[in-house]
């Protein structure tokens, strides 16, 4: 993390003038710094939550787990109150000074989150994590244009088909592709061996030329537009192209699917920690919750919100994922040290 002194002072003072991603200032009772990923809270929610409390939410999005983390050492850990973030970084920002505790007693809504996203064992206790929402990356197809490809995916070796060279759009996101590969060949997607990641390399190799766009920020747009006849997408962005194009469904492979859980924490260097509980307890109400899963229909870690949800999240099989599906999925964990070697392997296959 970035040592603070007259140097930092300088950059904090600066960008509480110029920067709507720095925390600090004056008037910091009245705002709360959020680091999300990009389309998961819709700006409906921050207004209400400023209309009912006065304080207004300065949002700045990240498009990989790697990039917040990146940001966040570089840049210091006071530009931002509150970061989403995925359950198998936080065990390393915890490590690393980047988040502090958080006081559970100031949550009314605590009790509505599903039982399954609490006491997990990256933080058995939720010292430092509130779950927020569940994220499963899916296949999305098209079946038309997979019919008219003669493409059946039934495995995720099946994703290597040259039929559909250029045809595919995919997360931007080491863990998750790195994982798929591993998972291809009988793999733990989980493996901390530098051999057998590195091993993932020719076959993922044998998917680029089939990769048209490698997009973690919006790639339902490739989908829904039948620019694309396959996604390796986050459940939530096929949710979405299933609202927009009757074409798109969901299939499950017999390799079960990786799946995280986003986490509200607390930056170490926040600023404005209160107004960062009353976000949480905000978004934790039923209605409330209601409304992001409505336009970002995610996985819902919400029980009381689940339950007055109507069928078009209900009945969307890339936002109300299949429970069976859910609990063979494999949870991502945190890797240590290795993660570097998925890191060069996932540049190689992009770069080379």
């Amino acid at each position: 993390m970035k040592k603070k002194g007259i140097v930092l002072a300088l950059v904090t003072a600066l960008c509480t003038a110029a920067l709507a991603g720095c925390g600090g200032g004056s008037d910091s009772g009245e705002k709360l710094y959020l680091y999300n990923w990009t389309e998961y809270i819709p700006q409906e929610v921050y207004d209400a939550f400023e209309e009912e409390t006065g304080i207004e939410v300065i949002e700045s999005t990240f498009s990989s787990n790697e990039e917040m983390l990146a940001k966040l050492t570089a840049g210091g850990t006071d530009q931002y109150d509150m970061v989403v973030a995925s359950n198998y970084v936080i065990k390393a920002m915890q490590e690393q000074g980047l988040i502090q505790e958080l006081d559970k007693t100031q949550l009314e809504n605590l009790g509505n989150i599903s039982e399954a996203a609490l006491g997990m064992d990256f933080d058995p206790e939720n010292q430092y994590s509130i779950p927020f929402m569940g994220g499963i990356t899916v296949i999305a197809v098209n079946t038309k244009m997979c019919e008219e490809l003669g493409v059946t995916i039934e495995s995720f070796n099946d994703l290597l088909n040259p039929a559909l060279e250029n045809n595919m759009v995919v997360v931007d996101d080491v863990r998750e592709i790195v994982g798929i590969a591993l998972k291809a060949q009988g793999q733990d997607s989980n493996t901390t061996d530098q051999a057998t990641i590195e091993g993932t390399l020719p076959w993922l190799k044998q998917l680029v030329p089939n990769i048209k766009a490698y997009d973690s920020d919006s790639p339902k747009t490739l989908l829904a537009s039948n620019e694309v006849a396959v996604g390796v997408v986050y459940n939530i962005d096929a949710g979405m192209a299933i609202n927009e194009n009757p074409d798109i469904d969901v299939v499950f492979t017999e390799e079960p699917c990786e799946m995280s859980m986003d986490n509200f924490v607390l930056t170490s260097g926040a600023q404005n920690v209160e107004n960062a509980m009353k976000f949480i307890d905000f978004v934790h109400r039923p209605d409330i919750y209601k409304m992001i899963l409505d336009v970002f229909p995610g996985v819902c870690a919400n029980d009381a919100a689940l339950e007055i949800m109507d069928s078009r999240y209900l009945d969307n099989p890339g936002s109300n994922v299949d429970q069976s599906e859910i609990a063979r999925a494999n949870l991502i964990e945190e890797v240590g040290d290795a993660v570097t070697y998925y890191d060069d392997v996932f540049t190689q296959m992009k770069t080379n």
